[in-house]
Formats: structure tokens, C-alpha cells, sequence
């Protein structure tokens, strides 16, 4: 027997999770941890680590140990953010083909959807190893802002890792999948999602079984992680004026700095104040006494951070403008993504919105738990599955209660950080149900998904200006369709660059690559005419179909994205890579 996943193939975090007897749940590796951090280092005997032992190499081993991936996949070479981890990471990256981003470890260079596909395929393997059965079917989460390389990035990490991918689901639309429907009849709902690399807000409007989205806006460049760079930059600011000593020279010191900094915001979030030693961070640097500590104050690192946070609601507004429509127009507000554990962050959504936001599902999970909860789904409405007759239920230990608030109180606890492993079980639905049980969703009426493209897609036409065929936010699956004739004689061939984005210069949107149009038959300047159809699908990811409208016959098309592999010989050579890198399994690291 198979099974089907949800993965949220997060930034700092990869989470599985799975429906099996009406009970939905994350699943732990072998230390029940359910965390499963999305670093992938390479041994020198050419096997692979991923998650806890990976992410404790970034110390001894920097420059072949990956991390935050997610935030570069799918970018071309030539983008700000990969010009920016250039500076920041400790790893090397290197333009490759087509303007795609690799990266080297041990000699060797990757692709990043090589390097994600390593975490999706512990993710698998926990999940095969905690049930006992085969997985080969997913649905893998990503913001919702992703553009089409991005997704279609994910889309071939996963099929690289042995997955059958059934969709790409935006996280914002799994939390709310997760927290079910609606207690009243009607409810307007927004998702602030801010996890390690990128910021999403949604709204939905949920009625009853059918959660559709009206507007997505985002910031894929936005996240902890760069509250995580923020208090290193003041550690190295110490650094230099203590003992002149410039960290930021050195990629490796940096992103070992770099660990002791996201240590320090973790803890300000449960803590007013802490304290790390800095002991054998730099074995480059013999000028730093091992005995030199830095202190920090959570009202230091919230000023810090102010900036940051201010910007979300920026994107906020985008969203809320597009609809037309007020941040109090909205009835509950869903916190997604472990940087929203930050009391700071708490608060300020609470002022914009004017409501307290709800934190009842671990944000850390939630996406996992909704992603498995669309799994179930899809394979429900395969013939050869029957399906179950409710709607599943969510394990409590994906739940945190925090306890009865005062009628009438303003105040919000703070969200807990959770320390060291995190715990999980598969109980039955019969241990759950006094627990948490949603109502009974029959078959035939469960959750009915209406999601949106996040970026207009558009064509360049002459003068390098920009038409846009399908609007942001339009709700997908959707295609529009443009006639494109030939500007010379005897032309066979046309070729249409697309982007994404609304900017009246299409230089100033996201190039997404290139469309060709062949095999047309020859004739006079403007009288063969080829109907192109472009569609965006449930995955939000785009397709092309063109016909000849004289001859009706089908037209060969080929999409060229950016920094996408280009033949079948380079997507054979990534399936050798992972094939010739095996995951270290249960050997110890040199």
C-alpha cells in the first residue's frame, strides 16, 4: 500500500505530515523530532546529511553545508537576493546554466532543486520509516507569493526526490485548511504567514466547506532569517569595536556568527533578556577570547527589528487594497510561520487588525497539517480509494492552548518557543475525538479549494511595453488567450517573451523565459495567425497550447524558463547526482 504526505518544505524547517484513520498529524524521525531543519551537508565520503546532524556541520563543515535554499530557488543568477546571499552565505554560489543559481560542495556543483530534493527525500523517509509504508505521493507548500520558477523549481525538486507531486498548495490556504471551517456560516479570514525565509498574508472568504481565496500579496525576499542577520550584525559590530575584528570578511565566520544569532532571537521570545557565550566560533580567529559573551534585551532586538515587521503591513495594505476592503472587515486572524512567535510581531498584528490573532494550531505545523489534510483529499477522488466519512481530525499535540483570556482583555501571551526535540504520535481517531473533533464533513461536501495566481502574467509586445493577459488574483485554474502573426516573410518561427508582474515596462516585471512558436507555414508578412493559449493551473503553475487559426492544426510550443533545465540529458544528470549522494542514514559524520 502507498500513501500520500503533506510536506511544508520550509526555509529553516521541512515538516511532513499525513490523514491516516481520520486523524491528522506531523510525523517525527527517530527522535520523534518533527522538525526536520532544511540544511543538507555533504560528506567527504560523498553520502548526504539532511536536518539535525546537517544543520550542526554549518560549525565544522561551512563551506559544503546548504542552508535557506528556499529563499534562492527558482532565482536567476542575476537577481538582488542571490546577489545578496553571495555576501552572506558560507557556502559557494556560482552562475550556471541559463542564468540559473548552483551551488559547490566538495568540488561538485547542484542545482538547487538537487538541493531541496535531499530534504524532500528524508522527509519521505521519515514518513515511510514512522508508517511503515511506501509514500510516493505529495503535496509540497509554498508561499503563496512564489512566481512560476519558483514553483515549477519545487515541482522538480520533488518528482527528483521519487515523489509524485498531486499539487503545489500555497501555505497560507493549507493553515486555513487546517483550522476547518467556520464555527459561523460565513467568515472572512486573513493568514499573516512569516516563516524563515518569506512573508505571505491571505484572505479568504470561508463558507462552510469552500475556503476561497480573494487576494494574496507577499515578500518571497522577507523572513527570520534576516531578524536572524540583523542581531548578527550587531554581534559583529561588537566584534570589531572589542577586538577589530571584521567577521563579514569571512563568509564561514559569518554564518557560524550567524547560528549564535538566531539562537539569541529564538530565546528573546520566551525570555526579557539573554546571554550567549561565544566559545571556539571562530577557529579562524584566535583574537577572540573563548570566554567573551554578548548580551542582548528583548526591547533591543523588537527595535531592531521594527523596520522588518513594519513592512509586512505594507504588503498587508497591497492585499487589502486589491479587494477593496479594511483590516477590520476581517474575523479571524491566523498566525503561521515560527517567526510569529515573536511577542513583537503578536502585537503589532493584534493593532493592524484590530482583533487578537489566533496561534491554536502550532504555526510551526499547521501548513504540514493542512498540505496532508489536501493529500487525503486529492487521493479520496481517485476511483480506486473510498475515502473516509469525516473530516480528519488534528492530533492535540499539534495544538497549543493558551488558556482562557479575561472577557474584554487586550493582553496576548506570549507564544511559546519550544527547545530541543519535539514529540509525535499517530494515535487512533478514537483517542482524539473528546480532544478535537470537527464536525463530520459527508463525502461529496468536503473542503472545496478556490485559490488565486498571486502575479499577473503578461506578454513584452513591441516597444519593449508590457499587456497583461491574466490579472493577480485571479482565481485558477484560468487561461486567457492572445493572437500572435508573423513580422516578416516566409517566418516560421515566433517567439514571445513572458513575465510576470503588472509594471508598464515589462523589463520591470519578473521574465519568466520564452515562448516558440514553430513549425508555422510560410507566407506573406501578418497572414499567418497563431492563437496562443496561456493557462495557469491548480498548482498556479503556467502551460501554453497554440493553434494556427487558418489551418486549425495544432502548433508546436516550447517554454523556455529562466534558469530552467533545458533537456532531458540535464534532468538525467540531477537524477544521477542524487542517485551517486545517497542520505547518510544512521552512519556517523566524519
Amino acid at each position: 500500500m502507498t500513501l500520500s504526505v503533506g510536506i511544508d518544505l520550509g526555509t529553516t524547517n521541512t515538516v511532513v505530515g499525513v490523514v491516516r484513520d481520520g486523524v491528522v498529524a506531523t510525523l517525527g524521525d527517530e527522535r520523534d523530532c518533527r522538525l526536520l531543519p532544511s540544511v543538507v551537508s555533504f560528506d567527504p565520503s560523498g553520502a548526504v546529511w539532511v536536518g539535525g546532524v546537517a544543520a550542526e556541520r554549518r560549525l565544522t563543515d561551512p563551506t559544503n553545508t546548504i542552508y535557506s535554499a528556499k529563499r534562492l530557488i527558482g532565482r536567476p543568477w542575476s537577481s538582488d537576493e542571490v546577489k545578496q546571499a553571495v555576501r552572506q552565505v558560507s557556502f559557494e554560489l556560482r552562475q550556471g546554466p541559463q542564468d540559473s543559481s548552483v551551488v559547490v560542495a566538495r568540488g561538485e556543483m547542484f542545482s538547487l532543486p538537487e538541493i531541496s530534493a535531499f530534504v524532500l527525500k528524508q522527509a519521505k523517509a521519515i514518513a515511510e520509516a514512522r508508517l511503515g509504508e511506501t509514500v510516493q505521493r505529495a503535496v509540497i507548500t509554498v508561499p503563496a507569493n512564489f512566481n512560476e520558477l519558483q514553483r515549477a523549481a519545487t515541482k522538480t525538486a520533488g518528482r527528483l526526490a521519487g515523489l509524485e507531486v498531486l499539487r503545489i498548495l500555497n501555505e497560507p490556504t493549507a493553515a486555513a485548511l487546517a483550522y476547518g471551517p467556520p464555527e459561523r456560516p460565513r467568515e472572512r479570514v486573513a493568514v499573516y504567514d512569516l516563516g524563515g525565509g518569506t512573508f505571505d498574508v491571505t484572505l479568504l472568504d470561508v463558507v462552510g466547506n469552500i475556503f476561497e481565496v480573494l487576494a494574496t500579496a507577499g515578500d518571497t525576499a522577507l523572513g527570520g532569517d534576516d531578524i536572524d542577520i540583523l542581531v548578527t550584525e550587531r554581534m559583529a559590530d561588537e566584534l570589531s569595536k572589542k577586538f577589530r575584528i571584521d567577521v563579514r570578511s569571512t563568509p564561514a565566520d559569518f554564518s557560524r556568527l550567524r547560528l549564535v544569532g538566531e539562537q539569541m532571537k529564538r530565546a528573546l521570545s520566551s525570555a526579557e533578556a539573554h546571554e550567549v557565550a561565544i566559545d571556539e566560533v571562530f577557529p579562524s580567529e584566535r583574537r577572540v577570547p573563548s570566554t567573551w559573551r554578548f548580551r542582548m534585551t528583548r526591547p533591543e532586538l523588537e527595535w531592531a527589528s521594527l523596520a522588518l515587521i513594519d513592512r509586512t503591513f505594507q504588503v498587508c495594505n497591497q492585499a487589502f487594497a486589491s479587494v477593496g476592503c479594511e483590516p477590520g472587515d476581517v474575523d479571524r486572524v491566523i498566525l503561521v510561520g515560527g517567526a510569529t512567535r515573536m511577542p513583537l510581531i503578536v502585537r503589532k498584528v493584534q493593532q493592524f487588525f484590530g482583533r487578537a490573532p489566533i496561534a491554536r494550531i502550532n504555526p510551526d505545523e499547521v501548513v504540514a497539517l493542512g498540505a496532508a489534510i489536501q493529500a487525503e483529499l486529492l487521493d479520496r477522488s481517485r476511483p480506486k480509494r473510498t475515502g473516509g466519512q469525516t473530516h480528519p481530525q488534528i492530533s492535540p499535540e499539534s495544538v497549543v492552548d493558551h488558556g482562557p483570556r479575561a472577557q474584554g482583555s487586550t493582553e496576548i501571551p506570549d507564544l511559546p518557543f519550544v527547545e530541543g526535540p519535539r514529540k509525535s504520535a499517530l494515535p487512533a481517531a478514537s483517542s482524539t475525538a473528546s480532544a478535537f473533533a470537527p464536525a463530520p464533513i459527508p463525502v461529496g461536501q468536503t473542503p472545496l479549494l478556490i485559490d488565486v495566481t498571486p502575479l499577473a502574467l503578461c506578454v513584452e509586445t513591441a516597444g519593449g511595453y508590457c499587456d497583461v493577459l491574466i490579472e493577480a488574483n485571479t482565481p485558477i485554474p484560468c487561461d486567457r488567450a492572445r493572437s500572435f502573426v508573423t513580422a516578416s516573410d516566409g517566418q516560421t518561427t515566433v517567439r514571445v517573451r513572458v513575465g510576470q508582474g503588472s509594471l508598464r515596462r515589462f523589463g520591470d516585471n519578473t521574465l519568466l523565459g520564452e515562448v516558440e512558436l514553430s513549425g508555422i507555414p510560410p507566407a506573406p508578412r501578418g497572414v499567418a495567425e497563431i492563437a496562443v493559449t496561456f493557462e495557469i493551473d491548480a498548482d498556479g503553475i503556467v502551460n501554453v497550447r497554440a493553434r494556427d487559426t487558418k489551418t486549425k492544426h495544432e502548433t508546436s510550443v516550447r517554454i523556455q524558463l529562466v534558469g530552467a533545465p533545458t533537456s532531458r540529458a540535464e534532468l538525467d544528470a540531477m537524477r544521477g547526482r542524487q542517485a551517486a549522494h545517497p542520505l547518510a542514514g544512521d552512519r556517523k559524520p566524519r
